[in-house]
């Protein structure tokens, strides 16, 4: 599913960010089997028990470079929680395919939230889980069968495999969010018999489990960049179950991608940051409930214009006040300033082209956004 990705990066990845992982890693033993995984730790500015993501690989893939792809310790970083990328067995996560691994990964991560969660000070209340393609694939099936340590699961560009369905009884409306492009040709969103039900079909069963009564509120979400050959629409479930949230961004032309990934192999949007997404799906709810704002606020997406840019960039801000930080892709920040005004103008001209992440700290809210430097 993702056996592209291991000579994308030696092409494109700068020594610099494939030098600067401030990841730890570690292994135990599994099932008879040496099982490892890499772990981005919280600054030490955050305080008491965090927030889990797992962020599973794709087939053909690896934990280093699902790291490196999906982008999202920056966002871990400024939200202040832990990520961890495992490797599945040959490369693949086992989601029922008649290929592929057999091994016991449900219960592998179970014992992973056991080794980290001894180790580390983890919220057990919020560990979530997502993937890139076979591991979105792996994220439905924690859904089905880890969700009462799981609290919610997001794919990009995954589904679930036919012959696994009728199996998935989760037992409680679980939140999920799905984020996939109409034009994927390795996990079709019409569905591909034997590998992927339909994305249709895929967002009917978590209706029909969340207690949706069917109907979807749909938006268009600004086309703030008009160059990556896509747009996204954000469909919304309406009358789920508390806690039972189906949400789904739509990308409209997009490929078989992350969207807000540097390594745009494909159509890959760049209107929304998936990792950013993400966690502020994540961030909502916990395994007995929704999440408090007040403890743990969600982050904003930041509005940036243009996006990309030569130089400089106009960001609007929610209000006045706090403190603007840009930092680059090997999580450095190169920018501070003080917030004095909503509308605010960086200036990147002396920095290197690339990709760099905008966040915005004011009193105790977070924004977010991405932003390409060419």
């Amino acid at each position: 599913m993702q056996n592209w990705i291991p000579v994308l990066l030696c092409m494109l990845l700068p020594v610099s960010l494939l030098l600067a992982q401030e990841t730890v890693t570690g292994s135990f033993e599994f099932d008879g089997q040496e099982r490892d995984f890499r772990l981005r730790v919280p600054p030490s500015s955050f305080d008491g028990a965090r927030p889990l993501v797992f962020n599973l690989h794709g087939f053909g893939s690896n934990a280093f470079q699902q790291e490196a792809y999906a982008q999202m310790n920056p966002v871990a970083d400024t939200a202040g929680f832990y990520v961890c990328y495992p490797n599945g067995i040959s490369n693949a996560w086992n989601v029922g395919w008649t290929f592929g691994s057999t091994a016991d990964d449900v219960g592998f991560i179970s014992a992973l939230i056991d080794t980290l969660a001894g180790q580390y000070s983890i919220d057990p209340e919020r560990i979530y889980a997502c993937g890139m393609s076979n591991g979105g694939f792996m994220s439905y099936r924690l859904a089905c069968e880890l969700n009462d340590r799981i609290a919610a699961v997001a794919s990009v560009t995954g589904s679930m495999v036919p012959a696994y369905v009728s199996e998935c009884v989760p037992g409680r409306p679980v939140p999920v969010l799905e984020i996939h492009g109409t034009e994927d040709a390795t996990v079709p969103y019409e569905g591909q018999p034997l590998l992927a039900i339909s994305i249709e079909e895929l967002l009917a069963f978590w209706n029909a489990n969340n207690s949706c009564d069917g109907d979807a509120a749909i938006s268009e979400l600004p086309n703030t960049n008009s160059t990556d050959a896509s747009t996204v629409s954000f469909i919304e479930s309406e009358g789920c179950a508390d806690r039972g949230d189906v949400w789904h961004y739509r990308i409209n032309g997009g490929g078989h991608t992350w969207p807000g990934s540097p390594f745009a192999i494909g159509v890959t949007n760049q209107d929304i940051n998936g990792s950013a997404e993400i966690w502020h799906f994540f961030s909502r709810y916990t395994v007995s409930g929704l999440s408090s704002s007040a403890d743990h606020p969600e982050p904003v997406r930041l509005a940036l214009f243009p996006n990309p840019t030569r130089g400089q960039a106009e960001v609007i801000l929610p209000e006045s006040g706090g403190e603007l930080m840009v930092v680059n892709a090997a999580g450095r920040p190169v920018i501070r300033q003080l917030i004095e005004d909503r509308h605010v103008t960086l200036d990147l001209s002396a920095l290197p082209t690339g990709v760099y992440w905008v966040r915005a700290r004011q009193g105790g809210a977070v924004s977010i956004g991405q932003l390409l430097r060419q």
